[in-house]
């Protein structure tokens, strides 16, 4: 594991592999450590780097959250790939990693070669299906928020968990490794939701003026949510983005089918 200087705070993160650099950002209550299954896969032809966003682990905390905000994350993000000092990057955003990735490709869309928006919280659902099911997860995600309030770090870390993967058994099945991601991290909960509940989302005008190559991924039984999230999102992004969907995998499909998921990365990649 290595450390950057990143806008006066020092970020974590692994890097493995030769050529072009191919950058993976984390979702919400996360860390590098969630992309670890994809690592030798794309390592074995790619430059394959994953950080550990500003405030998750194991970056220590200069405050006490009061820089936790989209646009700080994504300035973050443009200056970590300045100070990679390897020119143009394919970056990869899963959920709030996504959204920060979107607003990258808008902002500073000559630092990429290429973007994958994978089940990117970037675009609200419009349809009514879509909205009712975005009450459901996020009252589910509510309750987690309360626990981690109160401290009770693995209530939180488990609520939380088995909203996103709508499943009231999703944490107590996951592996000992991701349960402890989510534990570690689950400090920024309260941050995380606040920047969701206070973020403007993208207009669908935006989405639609991207330029930068984007790949769209779901995962085939993800949440109700992430579902209509992608649908709306491809309503609006160019005609040319591809789109991919992930076999027998949910919102964690990065775990739950790697080697599907890193195929289509590097397929994509491949053309970009």
């Amino acid at each position: 594991m290595k450390t950057m200087n990143v806008n006066g705070v020092e970020l974590a993160y692994v890097e493995q592999g030769r050529g072009e650099t191919v950058v993976f950002v984390h979702g919400a209550i996360s860390d590098y450590r969630r992309w670890e299954l994809m690592r030798p896969l794309i390592a074995e032809r790619y430059h394959f780097v994953s950080l550990s966003l500003r405030y998750h682990y194991p970056n220590p905390w200069k405050d006490k959250g009061e820089n936790f905000t989209m646009a700080q994350h994504v300035e973050d993000m443009a200056q970590f790939i300045r100070r990679l000092n390897v020119g143009k990057v394919h970056l990869v955003g899963h959920s709030f990693g996504g959204a920060i990735t979107g607003r990258v490709c808008i902002n500073y869309p000559e630092l990429l070669k290429s973007a994958v928006l994978a089940e990117a919280l970037l675009i609200p659902p419009l349809s009514a299906e879509g909205k009712a099911a975005g009450v459901d997860l996020y009252s589910g995600i509510e309750k987690g928020v309360a626990a981690e309030r109160v401290g009770d770090d693995r209530t939180a870390a488990m609520l939380s968990v088995n909203a996103i993967l709508n499943d009231p058994q999703a944490f107590q099945k996951s592996p000992l490794t991701a349960q402890q991601s989510t534990v570690d991290n689950i400090k920024t909960l309260p941050l995380f939701f606040a920047v969701e509940k206070t973020t403007s989302p993208l207009t669908c005008e935006q989405i639609s003026t991207l330029r930068v190559p984007i790949l769209v991924i779901t995962g085939e039984i993800t949440a109700p949510y992430f579902r209509y999230v992608n649908e709306a999102l491809l309503d609006w992004l160019p005609k040319t983005t591809a789109s991919a969907i992930i076999p027998a995998a949910r919102h964690t499909f990065y775990s739950d089918n790697p080697e599907a998921t890193a195929k289509a990365i590097l397929d994509f990649v491949a053309r970009h």
